[in-house]
């Protein structure tokens, strides 16, 4: 299988200053390349604020043969969440949207917790997994298991009919009902809503917004929340193993897409999170107290970090978010600290765990 790992100099990416750790990631991939559940493997990895080393290695189109390159877009699953994450904050940062405010301020619909409903929801618990919202897995995973692309479900139509008494799709068992209802619980749904929130008080459609105000101004010319905004023989096929090998069940899609649909290359994902280290020192979409706010030092006691989680790789501390759909696995680490971060997405159901890990040791093990 051919590889693309390139080197740009004069470009937007950033000069290579570790060339002998770098070809030591070239071997961990390498060696993760001969398994057959792999499909094809896009890495990102940044050092110092750079970007200095961006591959691909394998299919996007395993049936034609079609070889993804940097520019490929990969359903990247539930990492998509932390670009939710800086679109609610792009609307916190210009106070058009309030963190402790009630959700109910903002949405044309009621969502109460019909178990404690008299106690109010707010931005803040929807970032932070703790609004006692829950996901229906009965319902979605009838889209998880046969992906039939986009979901034809408008966004604010669905989650009325979820979240609101009146919908034909409610039930009372999509919100917590004990004690400790708002501590944390992962919420797809919650993180949908927050894409609702953000349609109404922008008035914009979420994709359009995103597009607006961080795709365009960061140049993400492959990313998009919706198949349909792609060329989908470009976009990478998601692949899942069975008795005969990898194959292809369709394009994923559901109508909790905020929570976890964005289709993007590595090359345009890399450059924003490059871009997010560095707004100390340069331009972002978001001001440096902002991202600050998002992804304070992680050793400060926080609850619930906004979207990421900490977690320790080989002793040292970073802020990850994962993802894992029908065909799709991805991770990204970021450390804020020392502006490191490495981004892996796989179109299989591949365990990137181990090569995440090997990455960090090659690059920063003392």
């Amino acid at each position: 299988m051919t590889k693309f790992n390139i080197l740009i100099y004069s470009l937007f990416f950033f000069h290579i200053s570790c060339g002998q750790t770098l070809s030591k990631i070239d071997v961990l991939i390498q060696n993760e390349m001969k398994s057959d559940n792999v499909a094809a493997l896009a890495i990102g990895v940044i050092d110092a604020g750079k970007l200095v080393h961006l591959s691909t290695n394998g299919f996007s189109d395993i049936e034609k043969h079609y070889e993804a390159s940097i520019h490929t877009p990969f359903h990247i699953a539930s990492i998509s969440k932390t670009v939710t994450n800086l679109a609610v904050f792009k609307l916190v940062e210009s106070k058009r949207i309030d963190l402790n405010t009630d959700i109910n301020t903002y949405l044309p619909f009621k969502v109460k917790n019909p178990h404690y409903p008299n106690e109010t929801i707010t931005v803040r618990e929807l970032l932070n997994h703790r609004s006692g919202i829950r996901d229906n897995y009965d319902l979605y995973e009838t889209y998880w298991e046969n992906p039939k692309g986009d979901s034809p479900f408008d966004l604010k139509l669905f989650l009325k009919e979820y979240l609101n008494e009146d919908g034909k799709l409610y039930e009372t068992k999509h919100f917590e009902s004990n004690s400790n209802h708002k501590s944390f619980a992962y919420s797809n749904t919650g993180y949908a809503l927050l894409g609702l929130l953000i349609e109404i008080v922008s008035e914009m459609k979420y994709e359009e917004f995103c597009q607006t105000y961080i795709f365009k101004p960061l140049e993400m010319h492959n990313t998009s929340w919706f198949l349909r905004n792609l060329d989908s023989t470009l976009v990478a096929k998601t692949y899942v193993k069975d008795h005969s090998g990898l194959k292809f069940k369709g394009h994923n899609g559901y109508p909790d897409y905020p929570g976890g649909q964005l289709r993007t290359s590595i090359s345009d994902f890399s450059k924003l999170w490059v871009k997010y280290l560095n707004s100390n020192n340069k331009k972002f979409i978001l001001e440096h107290k902002t991202t600050s706010k998002i992804t304070p030092n992680p050793q400060i006691s926080h609850q619930g970090y906004y979207t990421w989680f900490p977690t320790a790789i080989n002793n040292h501390l970073y802020y990850n978010h994962n993802g894992a759909d029908l065909g799709a696995r991805t991770e990204i680490f970021i450390d804020v600290a020392q502006k490191r971060g490495i981004i892996v997405f796989a179109n299989s159901e591949y365990d990137i765990t181990n090569l995440c890990k090997n990455i960090e040791k090659n690059m920063w093990a003392k």
